[in-house]
């Protein structure tokens, strides 16, 4: 059997108004607009938890329904507790700062020189330099990665 596996950072984008629905359903009973940043983002993480394959593709920056624009904003409030995900607040009516390219912690990118595909290695060995690209299938001897 052969099968394809695909590793992927993805961007998922919570509106304002699907928490609201959200947190009505769940019948919460802090009323929607006296939750603090921590309960937001913590909410939209459940949220994420709780969704079907089919429910989160209305999620999926780049997908049919989610565009740039609305990652982009001033940003109120972040969580990096976590190396494997990164959550954000963003006003999205107030001018977008400029911003450094979110990378998940301790994740290193590798670029391969022959197709310029770059793929991401969690817990590389520093030392390592010899690699394989998964897409081209081409090994290198890589000197510039560095580790995220």
């Amino acid at each position: 059997m052969k099968n394809v596996v695909i590793h992927q950072i993805v961007t998922f984008i919570f509106t304002e108004d699907q928490l609201r629905a959200y947190w009505e359903k769940q019948r919460g009973a802090t009323p929607f607009g006296r939750l603090d940043d921590r309960e937001y983002m913590k909410l939209a993480e459940d949220m994420l938890q709780h969704s079907s394959h089919s429910q989160l593709e209305q999620h999926v920056l780049g997908g049919r329904w989610r565009i740039k624009e609305e990652a982009e904003g001033n940003v109120i409030a972040e969580d990096e507790s976590r190396g494997d995900r990164h959550v954000e607040i963003i006003d999205t009516d107030a001018p977008a700062e400029p911003r450094r390219r979110m990378l998940i912690d301790r994740m290193r990118e590798i670029e391969c020189p022959h197709c310029t595909f770059a793929f991401y290695v969690r817990r590389a060995v520093d030392g390592r330099r010899d690699w394989t690209c998964p897409s081209c299938g081409t090994p290198f001897h890589d000197t510039t990665s560095q580790q995220k």
